[in-house]
């Protein structure tokens, strides 16, 4: 198939969909405002200058049209509703599916009814809709979506790159005793919601009940310092790791080596860094999300906590520094449950099921989650 992205560019996830694609023979095209080299994928820019920012939006979507209609492609797949979803529908390019991300279904659209109108003017005129999570897809047919074209794909996981006996260099490079513990942060700075300063709050309480721990900090975007501030200020600046991006290549050794993953957001989706870390066997502590406890229950592979609470946040990752058996049987369990249903290679068949549904007219198979069906 000769395949259209619509998408953010340099970014890991548009990346790994779209190189999966055409590593399998496809045609594959991805027009973008942030230019960068993808092997095997011819990329287009389609940044247009302008004096406002409307007019650059309507001067990008001129080229989006032209592009597509010289490319003439079998099916334009759109990433991130906010943006991009808008030059997808007012291309008119059909079939298109739309894929949402996170925050352009949960926060964006609710800023003002001008966005309002337009996310749902693009979930409803999408051929397909395609999120992780029942939930977010449950908030995409509450924004206008047709509830029979939703299915649930999973950005997913390499099980070769993220495993639990995955060897890793990285306490030596850190210079982190053998038997401290770690625990690990790994979101970005970009985003108030996903509470940094609630983890470094409760990491403080941590490191003042249990000296021996080590905190490891992977925020890849945004301005780390005012965190590292007030990490300092915290007295975490002994123990504590400010490793900054991370090669995704490498994400899986920082992984097995941490005893504990923190991620504790007020809004997301399934973020692939939590599937990760269960694929790799590490205890989890995950924000009481809708998107968060579809894939962790409390006590049974994980712990789960409420998103502003660094009180209660020490308070679990105190026992879970106290309980290493307990630790290893949270994470065993979780690596069973990500080897059930988080594989990319499978999600991404699916995908390609989906295209040929469009193009082809094939039958959607069987097995492909829609957000009425309960993960069993």
């Amino acid at each position: 198939m000769r395949l259209a992205f619509l998408s953010i560019g340099r970014h890991l996830h548009t990346e790994r969909w779209i190189r999966w694609f055409a590593e399998r023979g496809h045609e594959c095209h991805l027009l973008t405002v942030q230019p960068g080299p993808i092997a095997g994928v011819t990329v287009h820019d389609i940044r247009r200058s302008a004096p406002t920012k409307p007019l650059r939006y309507l001067r990008s979507l001129s080229a989006v049209r032209a592009l597509l209609a010289t490319i003439r492609p079998d099916l334009l797949n759109t990433h991130f509703l906010t943006g991009y979803g808008y030059w997808g529908d007012f291309s008119g390019f059909r079939p298109n599916v739309l894929t949402v991300w996170g925050d352009d279904v949960y926060v964006t659209p609710h800023e003002n009814p001008l966005k309002g109108w337009l996310a749902r003017r693009a979930l409803s005129h999408a051929d397909l809709v395609t999120g992780d999570s029942r939930d977010i897809l449950e908030h995409c047919v509450r924004l206008g979506a047709e509830p029979s074209s939703c299915f649930e794909i999973l950005w997913g996981v390499d099980f070769d790159r993220f495993r639990p006996d995955r060897p890793s260099s990285v306490r030596s490079e850190l210079a982190i005793p053998a038997d401290a513990p770690v625990l690990f942060s790994p979101r970005s700075f970009t985003q108030a919601y996903y509470n940094l300063d609630v983890v470094i709050d409760a990491f403080a309480r941590v490191a003042r009940e249990r000296p021996t721990v080590h905190f490891v900090f992977a925020g890849y975007e945004g301005d780390g310092k005012p965190f590292q501030e007030r990490a300092r200020q915290a007295g975490l600046h002994e123990r504590t790791h400010f490793v900054g991006r991370i090669p995704h290549e490498r994400f899986g050794e920082y992984l097995v080596a941490s005893d504990v993953f923190v991620s504790v957001p007020s809004v997301d989706a399934t973020a692939v860094s939590l599937l990760e870390a269960m694929a790799c066997g590490t205890a989890i502590v995950v924000s009481s999300l809708p998107s968060s406890v579809e894939w962790i229950e409390d006590r049974r592979n994980g712990r789960v906590v409420l998103p502003r609470d660094p009180q209660g946040l020490a308070a679990v990752l105190l026992d879970l520094v106290d309980d290493p058996v307990g630790r290893r049987r949270l994470g065993r369990v979780a690596h069973r449950d990500s080897l059930r249903f988080a594989d990319h290679d499978q999600n991404m068949r699916w995908v390609e099921a989906l295209y040929r549904h469009l193009v082809e007219q094939t039958p959607i198979p069987e097995g492909i989650p829609r957000p009425e069906a309960r993960r069993e």
